[in-house]
C-alpha cells in the first residue's frame, strides 16, 4: 500500500475547500490509509468512512501547535495535505520532519494587517528554506502566491466538481423572472450590491424576484437592507441551500460581485447549468468563462460601472442566456472531479 495521507484542516466542517476532502478520502482510501486532523476542536462532518483515523486539537494556540507538532513527529513518514491551515502550521510540519508536505492554496488574501504581514511573511520565508510542494487552485492564485509569498514552482490543479450533477440541470433560460446570488454572506462578497441592482429594475419588471442563498455574519444587515426596499416582498432569503444544482436550475440570472476570489466555484457551477452569469472582472473568473465581456459585471467598487453592465446584460438577456448555455456544455471535462483527483494524486507520488 502507498504512503498514508493526513488531511490537515482548521476545522473538519463542510465548506468550500473542506468539501473536497470528502472526495479525497473516498477516492484514496482504496490505495492509502486515511487520516483526518482538525487543528481546532471539531466534530468530523466530512466523512463516515469507518477506517478513517480522526483526531482533533485544542482551542488555545500553544496547546494546538504543541499537539500538532507531536502528531507530525509521530506520522512524519506520511503525506501531509494541508488543505486549510497557514504558514505557521506549515512551518511546524516542516520542522517536525514530515517528509512529504503538500500545501494547497485556496485563496489570495494572506494577511489583514501590517502586524499579520510581518509575522506571517516571516513564517513563509522560513518555510521557503525547506522542500515542500504547493498546489494552487487556479493560475491566478498561483501568480498571487509567487508575487506576495515565495517565488516557488507551483502545480495548478483546478477545483474538482461533480459536473454531471450540474449538467443534468442545464437548460436555456428564455425569460428573466428570478435574479439570484449564492455564496457566503461576508464582507468582500458585496451581496448588498446585488440588492441595489435588483432595485434598479424591479419597478420595470413587476414579476421579477431576487433570491439570495447562503449564510454568514452579514445576514442581519442584508435583511435590514432588503426590508427598506420598496420591493421587499420580492426579496427571498433561502439560507443554506443543500441542493445547489436545483437552486441554479430554478433561477434565470446570477449576480456575483465578489471583490476577491482565487477561483470561483459558484460561477462555474452556475454556468454548467446554463445559467447566465454577471460576475466581477476578476482574473480567476476569466479562467472559467474565457474573459468574455458579456459575463463581466465590472469593478464592484464602481457602482456606476456595475449598474451599466448589469442593465446592459438585462437588455441583452437572450444573447447572454445563449452564451451561457453554450459555454456550460463545454466546461465539464476541464473541471471534472476525475481530472482534479488525477492532479492531486500526482502531488502524493
Amino acid at each position: 500500500m502507498k504512503k498514508p495521507v493526513h488531511y490537515i484542516l482548521w476545522k473538519t466542517l463542510p465548506g468550500g475547500a473542506e468539501s473536497l476532502v470528502t472526495a479525497y478520502i473516498e477516492h484514496f482510501s482504496k490505495t492509502r490509509k486515511q487520516y483526518l486532523y482538525s487543528l481546532r476542536p471539531s466534530e468530523n462532518e466530512l466523512s463516515t468512512l469507518p477506517e478513517l483515523h480522526f483526531q482533533a486539537g485544542y482551542d488555545k494556540n500553544l496547546d494546538c501547535y504543541k499537539a500538532y507538532f507531536r502528531y507530525c513527529r509521530q506520522h512524519r513518514d506520511g503525506v501531509f495535505h494541508l488543505v486549510n491551515s497557514g504558514p505557521v502550521v506549515l512551518l511546524l510540519t516542516l520542522l517536525a520532519g514530515v517528509q512529504q508536505p503538500v500545501y494547497h492554496i485556496h485563496g489570495t488574501k494572506y494577511w489583514k494587517s501590517t502586524l499579520e504581514r510581518i509575522y506571517l511573511k516571516t513564517a513563509w520565508l522560513l518555510c521557503g528554506l525547506f522542500p515542500f510542494r504547493v498546489v494552487a487552485n487556479s493560475t491566478h492564485s498561483a501568480a498571487v502566491f509567487r508575487q506576495k509569498i515565495l517565488r516557488k514552482k507551483l502545480h495548478i490543479v483546478y477545483n474538482g466538481f461533480d459536473v454531471e450533477t450540474f449538467l443534468a440541470k442545464r437548460h436555456r433560460r428564455t425569460e428573466l423572472r428570478r435574479l439570484a446570488y449564492i455564496g457566503r454572506l461576508h464582507t468582500g462578497k458585496n451581496v448588498d450590491l446585488t440588492i441595489r441592482l435588483f432595485n434598479e429594475i424591479a419597478g420595470q419588471h413587476p414579476k421579477l424576484e431576487l433570491h439570495l442563498a447562503g449564510t454568514g455574519n452579514l445576514l442581519g444587515a442584508l435583511e435590514a437592507q432588503a426590508a427598506e426596499s420598496p420591493y421587499r416582498d420580492r426579496i427571498i432569503f433561502h439560507g443554506w441551500v443543500q441542493d445547489m444544482a436545483a437552486f441554479y436550475a430554478d433561477v434565470d440570472l446570477f449576480i456575483f460581485p465578489s471583490a476577491h476570489e482565487s477561483f470561483g466555484n459558484v460561477v462555474l457551477e452556475a454556468l454548467l447549468t446554463g445559467l447566465p452569469v454577471l460576475a466581477s472582472n476578476l482574473p480567476a473568473f476569466d479562467e472559467i468563462h474565457g474573459g468574455d465581456p458579456a459575463f463581466l459585471l465590472g469593478d464592484p467598487a464602481n457602482y456606476a460601472e456595475a449598474r451599466d453592465r448589469f442593465l446592459n446584460g438585462v437588455a441583452h438577456f437572450s444573447e447572454l442566456a445563449e452564451k451561457a448555455y453554450t459555454l456550460g456544455g463545454q466546461l465539464g471535462p476541464q473541471f471534472s472531479m476525475e481530472k482534479h483527483l488525477e492532479g492531486i494524486a500526482r502531488m502524493y507520488d
